[in-house]
């Protein structure tokens, strides 16, 4: 039995109805589209990103980074020691230095070379001993030794003889001949030989010169005049100043640090410090901002402004509500909007089923005052079907169980449409916002199987009321009805067929409810005007939409 509130007409309306569907399907369709928009997949993109472990770690890492801990600090640090190191600044100093250049200009120079020579010879034992010598006077020279062996010679009685002259004869009488006696040559031996050699030495001017010599000192030698070089050189400015430098702290540390492992990690931490990796590192680690100039600050930025977005907090907000259950929960299978300006003929047709499967011509029952016209009574306009029910004399065929088909004259005609070749479905929602039209009149709305039962009306007009029934396949039949303001305006009129129950429901609002006998076929819709009684001029049955769904 109806509710009261259906009794009184007090249900939803079929416009707010529909709103509220078309809005909830648009907020579907716009969840679904959402669902996969890029916006979306970038979010959750991000939101898997910023508050992964990994990612949270990897921030916490970058805000807790500092130069001070970092190895390129360390490195620095140790160059700036060496840079300090008085070694290191000596070197460098050193070498930019004129010293060091005037020592290597210097250094393997003849001049260096020909002064250790000089000074290796005065440092010599030679040198040491010629230094000592005793003044050479003309006795410790050769001429005096000569002249030695001449005195001695000179007293030899023989060189004595030798130079005593022959004694002359004494004669009283002179001698008759006046040819003087013949002088006697005189044999010369060694030694006579030897003084006259000295006695011509001694009397010549070379000895003579020797004899009266003066006194040779140290002074008077070669070696004398080599010290003096070596003093002349040893004072020269350049000679000093390179031994000066040679024996230099200076050059012992340049020497110690050229060349050497200390200075080698200098130059490698200088170039290091200067390259651009360095130089870079540290100002990102000395930034403070550096966290927000990475790109996981961008990432967490454009996550946070995305978290603010209204169609991301609509999205989040319904997309795991029960709002749109109903949606989920089924599948539209079947439907016609009526859009055309004609009727879909590849969905309905304008017979009975086996009218046109059997008879291929149409018929009306025996109760029927109307007949059924191919198309003359359909009207498809404004997204609306129209079904007229008009006053119209015309020949048709009628079925009578008793007689079976025979040709009847019918004063009104009307239109019938049905899915049975194009759709059938077992279970579902079967539902169809119509306005019935005149109560008096038989227009309908529901569904049948291959055989005359199980039938379904889902809503009918007749007797000024509006009826829903069910005949079951095993004769047992069921109805209910309710007043004729239903039949004046657009309602939804919907079945829900499950396999252990049927619900009628108008607006939403449930009618009538079957528990038993409940159809276990495959059924097709049908929609249809007519007459079992007269009436005065044309009544329309106005369909907007059908929609059968199938749950999920």
């Amino acid at each position: 039995m109806a509710s009261l509130k259906l009794l009184l007409g007090m249900i939803p309306s079929t416009s707010k109805i529909e709103q509220a569907e078309k809005a909830l399907i648009t907020e579907f369709k716009k969840l679904n589209v959402f669902s996969e928009s890029e916006i979306l997949a970038r979010y959750n993109k991000l939101n898997d990103l910023v508050n992964s472990a990994d990612f949270m770690q990897k921030c916490k890492e970058i805000k807790s980074l500092q130069y001070k801990n970092s190895e390129d600090y360390s490195l620095e640090k140790e160059f700036t020691v060496l840079q300090k190191a008085k070694d290191i600044v000596q070197y460098f100093k050193t070498v930019s230095g004129n010293s060091l250049k005037r020592f290597k200009d210097m250094d393997g120079s003849s001049k260096i070379s020909d002064f250790e020579t000089l000074e290796k010879f005065i440092e010599s034992p030679e040198f040491r001993e010629k230094q000592k010598m005793r003044p050479i006077t003309f006795k410790d020279t050769d001429e005096y030794r000569k002249f030695d062996e001449y005195k001695t010679l000179k007293k030899d009685p023989e060189i004595k003889a030798f130079l005593k002259p022959p004694k002359k004869k004494r004669s009283f009488f002179k001698s008759k001949n006046k040819n003087p006696e013949p002088k006697v040559e005189r044999i010369k031996t060694k030694s006579i030989l030897r003084f006259e050699e000295l006695d011509a030495f001694i009397k010549s001017p070379a000895f003579l010169a020797k004899k009266n010599m003066k006194p040779i000192t140290f002074k008077d030698t070669e070696e004398y005049k080599k010290l003096i070089e070596y003093k002349r050189l040893k004072g020269t400015l350049e000679i000093k100043e390179y031994y000066k430098f040679k024996n230099s702290k200076e050059y012992a540390n340049f020497i110690d640090t050229d060349g050497s492992a200390r200075l080698a990690r200098y130059h490698e931490l200088q170039d290091y410090v200067a390259t651009k990796e360095f130089k870079d590192s540290k100002a990102y680690l000395l930034d403070k901002k550096r966290f927000e100039k990475t790109e996981m600050f961008k990432e967490i930025q454009e996550y946070k402004k995305l978290k603010k977005n209204e169609d991301i907090i609509w999205y989040f907000k319904i997309r795991d509500s029960d709002k749109f259950d109903i949606l989920k929960s089924r599948e539209l299978t079947f439907s016609d909007e009526f859009d055309g300006e004609k009727l879909d003929t590849t969905k309905w047709l304008t017979n009975y089923y086996w009218g046109e499967k059997l008879l291929k011509d149409r018929y009306s029952v025996e109760s029927d005052l109307q007949a059924y016209t191919e198309k003359e009574n359909f009207e498809v306009r404004n997204s609306i079907l129209k079904i007229n029910t008009k006053s119209q004399k015309i020949s048709g065929k009628v079925w009578s169980a008793s007689k079976g088909f025979t040709t009847k004259e019918f004063n009104f005609t009307s239109g019938l449409i049905n899915s049975g070749n194009s759709f059938r479905q077992k279970y579902g929602l079967f539902t169809a916002k119509i306005k019935l039209g005149n109560p008096a009149a038989k227009s309908a709305f529901w569904m049948l199987a291959d055989k005359i039962t199980p039938h379904l009306d889902i809503c009918r007009t007749g007797k000024g009321k509006v009826w829903f029934d069910y005949f079951s396949a095993n004769g047992n039949n069921s109805k209910t009805s309710l007043g004729s303001k239903y039949s004046n305006d657009y309602f939804i009129y919907s079945l829900e067929w499950t396999p252990d129950k049927l619900v009628w429901k108008i607006n939403g609002a449930e009618v009538f409810t079957q528990t038993s006998d409940i159809p276990q076929d495959a059924m097709y819709v049908l929609l249809a005007g007519g007459l079992d009684k007269p009436i005065n001029g044309m009544t329309s049955m106005e369909i907007d939409w059908v929609r059968v769904y199938k749950s999920k």
